[in-house]
């Protein structure tokens, strides 16, 4: 697996900008079903007004306060365990965390503020799940080598970079449907004529997809969506079939592999 005793805010960034943002769009969400009387389209209605940056704030507050108290239960957690018996809390990461979910949560808001915001958005997470491609297929490479097992640690980073690509794809289908929208053309996948919110349906569509279900109620009909999903139907399945791959041939403890390398 990869290395990550050093620490620096670009490989945070990586690591925990998707789903951030992710967090970000169901914080939204949550707020509006507790306030119903607010309209989300007002805070993207490409002014950016006091109204915006206090709202961008106090999202990105609320999904920065989520990743500090993600990150301090699991080290608790993995301390209480024995899993990290002498190694230090990486404060580092906890720190650069809490920024970016503060930069995640803001950003729902200022990067809907107007079209170019949504393409940068689109590019950047884009970006990210190339980035967390090419970490997968470096991982299951040296997993897939000849009486090697996978561990639960190991497991547990592919299951992590699986459900970025899920966040990330559920992101970059709403941002792909809203660009087209605002442009005035075709809606590429018609989350809005559907039941239910656009990024839901996003969300519903991206996971009926990556796990291969096919429902077929929702489908792309524009070139641009056809094209992504072509890469995230190929992206997908190789990564669903290779874990179950790995999972079958059989997952052991560090200790235990640890043990089995020193024998040979």
């Amino acid at each position: 697996m990869k290395d990550s005793s050093k620490t620096t805010f670009l490989s945070v960034a990586f690591t925990h900008f998707v789903p951030c943002f992710f967090l970000g769009v169901i914080s939204l969400y949550i707020v509006r079903a507790f306030l119903p009387e607010l309209e989300l389209r007002e805070l993207v209605d490409s002014n950016l007004d006091l109204t915006d940056i206090l709202f961008g704030t106090v999202n990105g507050l609320i999904v920065a306060g989520t990743v500090a108290i993600f990150h301090l239960l699991r080290n608790r957690r993995a301390r209480s365990a024995a899993l990290l018996p002498v190694k230090p809390v990486n404060t580092k990461v906890i720190q650069y965390g809490v920024l970016v979910g503060f930069l995640g949560g803001s950003f729902d808001i200022a990067f809907g503020l107007h079209n170019g915001g949504i393409l940068v958005l689109t590019l950047m997470v884009l970006c990210i799940l190339i980035w967390h491609l090419r970490i997968f297929a470096h991982d299951m490479t040296a997993m897939l080598r000849p009486g090697n097992h996978a561990t639960w640690t190991e497991v547990a980073e592919l299951l992590r970079i699986y459900m970025n690509m899920l966040a990330g794809f559920t992101l970059i289908n709403a941002t792909l449907e809203v660009a087209h929208l605002l442009a005035g053309r075709t809606p590429p996948f018609g989350f809005g004529s559907v039941e239910g919110e656009l990024f839901i349906n996003s969300l519903y569509y991206t996971v009926v997809t990556m796990t291969t279900l096919g429902y077929g109620d929702i489908v792309p009909k524009t070139w641009d969506a056809k094209l992504l999903l072509i890469f995230q139907c190929l992206a997908s399945y190789v990564m669903f079939a290779l874990m179950i791959g790995i999972i079958t041939r059989g997952v052991v403890s560090s200790r235990e592999k640890e043990t089995s390398l020193t024998d040979k």
